[in-house]
């Protein structure tokens, strides 16, 4: 099941965004240090957005809202999701302009709003031992975190290899 799971994973790189698919129904990020993951979630759509930001995260944060298809309602629930050492200490403040940016954002028919089942940051992210660094894998079908369910860095691509 984890192998099959992580063949249906869309994993974003730093600096990067990325949607669901029919075909890629699941998506997350790993890395996670001093770096913060957005969770966009549609759930009435059952599609999911990810973004991996740095201190430079507006041009990523713009990427993100170009993948929403902006010509129908959404209304997507945000979840900004810290990196293990970020979590701690934010030096550049990032968290709370990530807040400003979706608590203030709505474009054409398209509302963000906190995300409805808040849960504890561990329950949300899974801790790779040796990066010291948070990763997470969302399955936009059932709107569950399933971090154990998947399989990320080395494993992953692996998996990706396989497959093409």
């Amino acid at each position: 099941m984890k192998e099959e799971n992580t063949r249906l994973l869309n994993l974003i790189g730093m600096n990067e965004a990325g949607i669901t698919t029919e075909e890629k129904p699941i998506i997350g990020t790993q890395a996670l240090a001093t770096c913060f993951g957005i969770l966009l979630y549609e759930r009435k759509k059952k599609i999911a957005l990810v973004a991996h930001v740095s201190t430079n995260f507006l041009p990523t944060v713009m990427s993100l809202f170009q993948l929403i298809d902006l010509s129908s309602d959404n209304t997507f629930e945000y979840l900004i999701i810290p990196g293990y050492y970020s979590s701690k200490e934010d030096h550049y403040d990032i968290r709370r302009q990530l807040f400003q940016i979706f608590n203030n954002c709505e474009i054409l028919k398209t509302k963000f709003i906190p995300f409805i089942e808040h849960k504890k940051l561990l329950d949300i992210v899974k801790l790779d031992q040796e990066t010291l660094s948070y990763e997470f894998a969302f399955d936009s079908k059932t709107g569950k975190f399933i971090n154990d369910e998947v399989y990320f860095g080395f494993e992953y691509l692996e998996i990706n290899k396989k497959t093409k």
